[in-house]
């Protein structure tokens, strides 16, 4: 399950530069792979239920703008801003979403989440940070331009609180055995001939491959390679 954190006070008290433009809500997470669709390693929400929150972790795949993002159809390394309605995105509006994105945008809706201004923000090893502030209401052109000013601004703030303390938890996915498993199984190597090669017995080695397939999320060799490439644990 994906860890849920409440806004720590030192970051939720920026939250009241922006209120009074009406984005009362903010969903912060650190993504593993910067624009994957997989769940995040960690979220901090403020406004939020928790059961809104790990309902909508629990349906995200189904969310449409984050699928978009992921197949690189925005730069969302700069703010963007979108809108919900009952029959989709105000910046996709001519596409044909699914049933399930239709469902999820109807319940973020019901749920009083309307307008969204979102952005990343680059981490090492590949990950990524990724803020949306919400608003329940729509705004005008104007106060739309006002409100993704300040929120970039206010976010790179909530980030640069926030990021220490989550980094020290992830900075070292994995062990130092478990990433010299991983470069053995990047070579073709099988368990018992890593268990030669680093002096240990097969079952220690067979418990590192299996930490290790955890730890990045993977269900076999080929995907825990392609992730070690992806999380610069593999040249």
């Amino acid at each position: 399950m994906v860890p849920i954190s409440a806004m720590p006070p030192e970051a939720a008290s920026l939250l009241d530069q922006v209120r009074s433009i009406g984005f009362d809500r903010l969903m912060y997470g650190i993504d593993m792979l910067d624009g994957e669709i997989d769940m995040p390693l960690e979220v901090v929400d403020h406004g939020f239920t928790s059961d809104y929150t790990r309902l909508y972790l629990d349906r995200l795949r189904q969310d449409p703008l984050r699928r978009m993002v992921a197949r690189g159809e925005f730069d969302v390394f700069t703010p963007l801003v979108y809108e919900i309605d009952s029959t989709g995105l105000s910046i996709a509006r001519e596409r044909r979403f699914s049933a399930g994105d239709l469902s999820l945008l109807r319940w973020c809706l019901s749920q009083g989440v309307r307008t969204g201004i979102s952005f990343r923000i680059r981490m090492p090893r590949g990950r990524g940070a990724s803020l949306n502030f919400y608003s329940a209401h729509s705004h005008t052109h104007d106060e739309l331009e006002t409100a993704m000013q300040r929120l970039f601004l206010v976010g790179h703030q909530v980030h640069a609180r926030l990021e220490p303390r989550l980094s020290r938890r992830y900075d070292k996915l994995l062990s130092d055995r478990e990433a010299e498993c991983l470069e053995w199984i990047a070579l073709g190597k099988s368990n018992p001939e890593i268990a030669t090669l680093l002096g240990l017995s097969p079952d220690t080695v067979k418990e590192h491959v299996q930490s290790l397939f955890h730890k990045l999320k993977v269900n076999g060799r080929a995907q825990a390679v392609s992730r070690g490439h992806m999380l610069a644990y593999l040249g």
